[in-house]
């Protein structure tokens, strides 16, 4: 495919990029949450889909200058277009969706282990994390029933995922590192809330805004990442 062959682009064209991406982003996060359509499937997978094509712009300038790292930058693209899937999917049946972040977050740690392979601080920290989650959910275990798995697995691999890339800053400084580890985070939050919201039966307005300004800048952040 020649677009793939293309070659990187210049630094103003990647601010460019990463401007109209974040820009469209919000007017479709605007639309879903905010507008007339509020609640449409199409304007959600539109605030994802902009980050999906940053990701590709930045993994295609990768290939073409880098073509060493081409491989694992492509996880990260794969990764995100799962993400597009599992937005539409987690509003049509929740389990399947929940399968498909869960997708999502072991394609980001495949790469993320290729990128910084884990240090002996790692697993502390992920256990720190994970152990944290569970403890605060531990007394809504006998009110789960089949979600008891999902609850169990997926902070597992979220929890994995923001430990790895929270210490990638450390371990291969530089500004993409920096975006990945901030992205993680706020895609962290974003589930978090979202899952706290599920678990005490507490829907709202405002948890809804919360949970999406924080996953969509998350998306998009993991996307900015390519582009350095």
């Amino acid at each position: 495919m020649p677009f793939l062959n293309a070659a990187p682009l210049p630094a103003e064209g990647k601010i460019a990029a990463a401007l109209l991406a974040f820009f469209a982003m919000e007017l479709f996060l605007y639309l879903y949450l905010d507008s007339r359509w509020r609640g449409a499937l199409w304007a959600k997978a539109g605030a994802t889909l902009m980050p999906v094509l940053l990701c590709l712009t930045g993994a295609a300038g990768k290939a073409a200058s880098a073509p060493g790292q081409a491989g694992n930058i492509w996880l990260v693209f794969a990764a995100l277009c799962v993400c597009l899937v599992s937005d539409v999917l987690i509003n049509l049946h929740f389990l399947s969706g929940v399968v498909s972040f869960l997708a999502a977050h072991l394609l980001l740690i495949a790469y993320l282990v290729q990128a910084a392979p884990p240090t002996p601080w790692s697993l502390p920290l992920w256990a720190a994390l994970y152990g944290a989650v569970l403890c605060h959910y531990w007394e809504y275990l006998p009110v789960l029933g089949n979600r008891k798995v999902p609850l169990f697995l997926y902070p597992a691999a979220l929890m994995a995922m923001a430990s790895l890339a929270l210490a990638l800053p450390f371990l291969r400084p530089g500004q993409a590192s920096v975006c990945l580890a901030a992205g993680a985070a706020c895609f962290s939050v974003s589930d978090l809330i979202l899952a706290d919201g599920i678990v005490r039966g507490k829907k709202s307005s405002r948890r809804d805004h919360w949970v999406m300004h924080l996953y969509e800048p998350a998306v998009y952040l993991i996307a900015l990442s390519t582009v350095f």
